[in-house]
């Protein structure tokens, strides 16, 4: 049997899937479902979806910020303000599955197309809303992108960092891939309802619920105290052993050994430190309290006499837990992530084989890897339209009209 007979079908093979969004948030939870099979038909206004081209980031052709959260899909170009625009998205929605949209609320009545508005016409769609604050509440209009929904406001600016250090600034999309994720979970959820009851319904996830949730341990924290999550530095670490270090050749690591008392005797021959072990400044977990400077400062001195592989080598020898602080180009070439899909290389229409991201999880009995490159703008329009029902003659005429460019 081939590779190809043997292969699985796509989990979501023959689920619709129509998206109106744009930028990260929204796009990538519909690329998600797209990696699963589903058919995914973006619609963008004759502009685009304002990431096209937005950074210029562009290898053998290929825009690669736009290509993380649009491969897998078709893109429709369209004029939904136009009568027969909205008329055709309308005819789009008859048989989808599920509707993603980014727009915020007042837009999407204006169009008609706000939940309250088609929930009668299609009562098996599953209608999933990506805000920015949410759908209730007094900043339900405000203007949001991940920097200002999930970072800022989700409170990682202030949790991170030391006592008297700038604000952290967010790496673009850290906020809008996990809160793809989040809405994602909420659409197969969905989905599993429907297979039970027949029935759609509308889902929703922020930006902010979506930082609030992954900033939770420091936020619970506030809930139960009162009191913000301290920030802290190297020197004033509650463990000494779960820290960050600094080797010889300039790279870091993290240690993780949470049992301190544990790992406290074998690290410190592990490292040829005895001074940890000998000295009674350091002799109980109690004593370090006291010592914390004086202990990080041992570990990093020896730390910094040897480069980062040859601790690499002591410290899986010994099981310790810890990883080097990666970048991101040994992350790209990392054969870890190679090994698990994390990492994918794909044959892209224009480029041949690209690196690309992979979903960051896999099923045994479908797979994760179906791939198309991402559209041009509009470069499915006429054959999506045919698909609908539209002639020749009427595809025409919506061209001379301005609905599709």
């Amino acid at each position: 049997m081939s590779n190809d007979e043997s292969k699985p079908e796509p989990l979501l093979k023959g689920l619709k899937v129509v998206e109106m969004a744009t930028w990260l948030f929204g796009p990538m939870s519909a690329c998600i479902l797209g990696e699963l099979g589903a058919d995914v038909i973006k619609i963008e206004p004759h502009e685009g979806d304002p990431m096209r081209g937005l950074i210029h980031r562009v290898r053998d052709n290929v825009d690669w910020v736009f290509e993380i959260a649009n491969r897998n899909k078709r893109s429709i170009a369209l004029n939904v303000r136009s009568p027969e625009g909205n008329e055709a998205l309308r005819k789009l929605l008859a048989d989808a599955d599920v509707f993603i949209v980014n727009l915020r609320r007042g837009a999407l009545e204006r169009l008609g197309i706000d939940y309250e508005s088609i929930r009668a016409e299609h009562p098996r769609l599953i209608y999933a809303h990506a805000t920015g604050y949410g759908t209730e509440g007094p900043d339900i209009d405000r203007p949001a992108f991940d920097e200002l929904a999930y970072w800022a406001r989700g409170g990682f600016m202030e949790t991170l960092g030391t006592a008297d250090s700038e604000p952290v600034r967010l790496v673009g999309a850290m906020g809008d891939l996990p809160s793809a994720m989040n809405i994602s979970a909420a659409i197969f959820a969905a989905l599993y309802q429907r297979e039970l009851t027949g029935e759609g319904q509308f889902v929703t996830c922020s930006l902010y619920g979506g930082g609030i949730w992954a900033n939770g341990f420091a936020i619970q924290g506030a809930l139960a105290t009162g009191q913000n999550f301290p920030r802290s530095d190297r020197y004033s670490a509650f463990n000494p052993l779960y820290n960050s270090y600094r080797a010889a050749d300039g790279k870091w690591m993290q240690l993780a050994m949470i049992q301190e008392e544990r790992f406290w005797g074998p690290f410190a021959d592990a490292i040829g430190q005895p001074i940890l072990i000998e000295d009674e400044r350091f002799a109980l977990a109690t004593d370090r309290r006291n010592h914390i400077r004086e202990a990080v400062e041992l570990i990093e001195q020896r730390i910094g006499e040897e480069p980062r592989d040859h601790w690499a080598e002591i410290f899986d020898a010994n099981d310790f837990p810890w990883a080097p602080a990666a970048d991101t180009v040994e992350i790209a070439q990392d054969p870890q992530a190679a090994a698990n899909g994390y990492v994918r290389t794909m044959q892209h229409k224009s480029a041949g084989e690209f690196k690309i991201l992979g979903v960051p999880f896999q099923l045994e009995q479908a797979p994760t890897d179906n791939y198309c490159s991402a559209p041009d703008l509009g470069e499915h329009t006429e054959l999506v339209l045919e698909e609908l029902g539209y002639d020749w003659d009427k595809i025409a005429a919506m061209k001379q009209s301005g609905v599709i460019p």
